[in-house]
């Protein structure tokens, strides 16, 4: 099924494009800016996405679809072919649960429908990281 990626998700396939660049410099360099605003567009505390071109640029850099390869398989509805995209989309989801708690939590009362939220969010977040186990047990020595 088609899916939107969230945030978190994009955040985290960005700091792997930024690893595979070669870093936060470098990665600034290559977009023209700070690596201070590199860092902020992978933070999960900072609210700010990558934009798409920075996004290509650094894909280019790379010579590997990080982000948009994942966002392609999101909006088809594939299933994560890589051991790191698996742990993204669970990373991804556990991200949710807890924003989601810590929002429930913020102003010291739970209503039904928070609850409902966070048991919805743990249940998919419960699904991928059963999706990342079930890549892990495929793995194989050798070349990756």
């Amino acid at each position: 099924m088609s899916r939107l990626q969230e945030t978190q998700e994009v955040k985290a396939l960005f700091k792997m494009l930024v690893t595979a660049v070669g870093g936060v410099e470098a990665a600034g360099v290559h977009l023209g800016v700070s690596h201070q605003r590199v860092s902020q567009l992978y933070s999960l505390s900072n609210e700010d996405e990558p934009g798409y071109r920075q996004i290509r640029l650094l894909e280019v850099v790379a010579c590997r679809a990080i982000v948009t390869g994942a966002h392609v398989k999101a909006v088809r509805g594939e299933e994560a072919d890589s051991i790191s995209a698996a742990v993204v989309e669970s990373v991804s989801a556990t991200s949710t649960a807890l924003r989601l708690v810590h929002d429930m939590d913020a102003d010291g009362h739970r209503d039904q429908g928070e609850i409902l939220a966070v048991r919805q969010a743990t249940t998919i977040a419960r699904e991928a990281v059963s999706r990342l186990e079930a890549k892990a047990a495929t793995l194989q020595p050798g070349a990756a």
